[in-house]
């Protein structure tokens, strides 16, 4: 089985929250996809709840939108390892853009007041919500500067032990 690119980075060295370019890709046609993480919270330390992060779901990826009108985002999904989402667009947005629709996205997330969506028609699991926890984590976010993460120093090098201690993670939200 190939090594995903999002597991040859070294997820220790990884601070949030940040955005980082995962990677690029070209299509057939010759277009550009560009992958980014969007970190919420330290992996391994720190994982986001259930409920908040599908709130997320249902809100950052339309506000992000919003902030970023122009470009030709794909998609924006939660990462399995409940830490962050990606964002797939058509080219490449600068860091520093993404990072300003990243900070005002939680800052809209604050003055939300109903999460689109939650109904048992739009949601596969429309009792799985918590504006509240949605926005625990939107002011964590808020309370620290969102970095651009470097992939130079996240590189992997050589063989890694197969371990993996939980007992020091934190469920935000």
């Amino acid at each position: 089985m190939p090594m995903l690119d999002s597991f040859m980075v070294d997820h220790t060295k990884m601070n949030a929250p940040g955005v980082r370019l995962a990677k690029t890709m070209k299509t057939p046609s010759g277009d550009v996809i560009s992958v980014y993480d969007l970190r919420f919270v330290k992996p391994n330390k720190e994982v986001l709840s259930s409920k908040g992060l599908h709130t997320l779901e249902h809100l950052f990826a339309g506000y992000m939108r919003d902030h970023l009108a122009g470009y030709d985002i794909i998609d924006i999904s939660p990462m399995g390892c409940r830490t962050g989402f990606y964002m797939s667009v058509i080219g490449k947005i600068k860091n520093k853009k993404i990072r300003k629709a990243f900070k005002k996205s939680m800052q809209d997330i604050l003055q939300t007041t109903e999460i689109p969506e939650a109904n048992i028609y739009q949601c596969g699991s429309c009792y799985m919500h918590s504006l509240k926890s949605a926005k625990k984590i939107a002011n964590k976010i808020l309370a620290k500067k969102i970095k651009k993460i470097s992939n130079k120093k996240l590189k992997l090098k050589g063989k890694v032990p197969n371990i993996c201690n939980i007992e020091d993670v934190k469920e935000i939200g």
